[in-house]
């Protein structure tokens, strides 16, 4: 008969959306080389930070793993589409003054 140890249980699965997180905010903070986008693409890259430190808050304060995992699906997404919405205006705002200059 095989045993179970405590070691080999199930895990609870990493966070797909941590992993998102990060490499919006990673992509984000690339493009914060460019000095007429910089102050939109740093809000975006705040946006994410909050997102994780949120993220974190959730897991520790809900007790119900449904509700948890619904509220950290929401607030992602809305983080998401908030930086992905700086990010085009901030790569817009660059375009048109880069036109004005040239």
């Amino acid at each position: 008969m095989t045993e179970i140890r405590p070691s080999a249980a199930p895990r609870r699965p990493r966070s797909v959306g941590a992993l998102r997180s990060a490499l919006i905010g990673y992509g984000v903070l690339a493009f914060t080389f460019f000095p007429p986008t910089r102050a939109l693409m740093l809000w975006g890259v705040g946006v994410q930070i909050l997102v994780m430190v949120v993220r974190t808050l959730i897991e520790r304060r809900v007790r119900d793993p449904a509700v948890a995992t619904q509220a950290l699906t929401v607030v992602e997404l809305l983080a998401d589409g908030a930086t992905v919405a700086l990010f085009a205006f901030a790569t817009l705002g660059g375009i048109m003054r880069f036109e004005e200059q040239v």
